[in-house]
């Protein structure tokens, strides 16, 4: 059963994946891939869109750069650009001082 954007506020999905899973692994780098979102996680294509868009804004003000599929971006001097099959990669900006 595919989720609906109700449940990603109500039930906490959002949170879950967020902090629990992909902060845990490496709060610098975040990656999202096609697999887990519409696989792993069984969301339908408008709900992999309505998540992606919650965790875009709230990534980018988090102080991350969001970069999204076909989306080239500078990281340790390379240029990159998500893969066809990660549909998100967000990168922590350094702190300013």
């Amino acid at each position: 059963m595919a989720l609906s954007f109700l449940y990603f506020k109500k039930q906490k999905f959002f949170k879950k994946i967020f902090k629990e899973e992909k902060i845990i692994e490496n709060p610098k780098f975040i990656m999202f891939t096609f697999y887990e979102l519409r696989v792993k996680y069984n969301l339908s294509e408008k709900d992999s869109n309505v998540f992606l868009y919650l965790l875009r804004n709230k990534l980018t003000n988090d102080q991350y750069k969001v970069y999204l599929t076909g989306e080239k971006f500078e990281f340790n001097h390379a240029k990159m650009a998500p893969q066809d099959n990660e549909l998100l990669i967000t990168i922590k900006e350094a702190e300013k001082k």
